[in-house]
């Protein structure tokens, strides 16, 4: 497959939305707000991403360009329009962030793809905190409680089997 059509292919379901969106009449537009969360432009990438990153017809050359473009498409996407350039940064770390966790042996090609779009670019410091945001939703994949102890109720704080000093002993049943 050339790669410009593949790349048309992997684009089109991104623009697809924003043509419907754009043409829906006022009273569709609010059914539009009630999507479910595979709709989201963060699901699409993620799948998107993950699609690509699971082809095993594509070197990994050709699978890194894809990425590229596909995260900088959504992202550009994504912030177009918006002003503030914390908001604009944040949204790249979270579309970012979803994109590693889709593929995470991509994920330095993903954090350079976003690190250079120019409207990202231009904020100091937008690569650390980039870097940064993908390797703690990498890491929060690896241990989901880690993200937030709070949100798993099995965690009360105290450490496993009381702690080392509540006497308790933990027999091998081998013993």
């Amino acid at each position: 497959m050339k790669p410009n059509l593949a790349i048309l292919l992997l684009l089109l379901p991104l623009a697809a939305p924003l043509v419907a969106k754009e043409t829906a009449p006022a009273s569709d537009r609010h059914n539009a707000t009630e999507q479910s969360e595979a709709d989201t432009p963060a699901a699409i990438l993620a799948e998107q991403v993950k699609q690509i990153a699971s082809s095993s017809t594509m070197s990994l050359k050709t699978q890194s360009k894809l990425i590229t473009n596909a995260v900088r498409t959504a992202i550009a996407a994504a912030i177009e329009g918006i002003k503030d350039p914390a908001e604009r940064l944040n949204i790249a770390m979270d579309l970012a962030t979803v994109a590693a966790k889709a593929a995470p042996e991509f994920a330095a090609t993903i954090t350079s793809a976003v690190s250079t779009i120019p409207s990202i670019a231009k904020i100091e410091g937008a690569q650390e905190q980039i870097k940064s945001a993908v390797k703690a939703g990498l890491d929060a994949r690896d241990q989901p409680d880690l993200a937030n102890p709070s949100t798993n109720p099995a965690h009360s704080g105290q450490p496993e089997f009381g702690g080392p000093n509540r006497g308790e002993h933990i027999v091998s049943p081998s013993h």
